[in-house]
């Protein structure tokens, strides 16, 4: 991957840092791994997977709106950029395998996430849960502008800190209802 093409704008009276005119903030790869670590351990994986779920749907629909006003972007393309502007903020390298719009499905591979590489390969579990939500949100934009009814559902199916050789995410989308 190229170096990043992730425009930073600092306001000089405020501090507040910009992208694309979204107020963002810059963590450490181990702050937001430490942090669901113990979140973890304090509520639960089940209980915060579900919090984080609905949290970074939301988020990403919301991101997905903002840059498509933006940049005149499709639904699609939008979509596509969530994804790039994820892999050049250190997420890890994010990939579309297979994508059906219509449908709502897709397959999304990321080597090198950075929640698997802070856990580490013998975890023994899936840990990239923020991931599914985020996803799902991404498909809800593309959903919502083509007026296409349902619920975008996604599940991480492989992680590389259960072994696998990358993360894999599954999504669908199930009849609304």
């Amino acid at each position: 991957m190229a170096q990043p093409q992730v425009p930073i704008d600092v306001d000089p009276e405020t501090g507040i840092w910009r992208t694309d005119g979204l107020p963002m903030i810059y963590l450490p790869r181990h702050f937001l791994v430490n942090l669901q670590k113990g979140i973890e351990a304090a509520i639960g994986v089940e209980a915060y997977r579900t919090i984080l779920y609905g949290s970074s749907d939301l988020s990403a629909l919301q991101w997905c709106r903002e840059e498509a006003r933006t940049h005149g972007l499709t639904p699609l393309d939008t979509f596509r950029h969530y994804l790039k502007r994820l892999s050049q903020r250190g997420y890890g390298l994010l990939e579309i395998t297979t994508l059906d719009a219509v449908a709502g499905t897709a397959v999304i591979t990321i080597r090198n996430s950075a929640f698997a590489l802070g856990y580490g390969p013998g975890t023994g579990r899936p840990v990239c849960s923020m991931f599914e939500g985020s996803f799902a949100g991404g498909m809800r934009f593309v959903l919502e502008q083509a007026g296409h009814p349902g619920e975008p559902v996604c599940r991480e199916v492989a992680c590389a800190a259960d072994g696998h050789a990358e993360c894999r995410f599954e999504l669908r989308c199930e009849a609304a209802g």
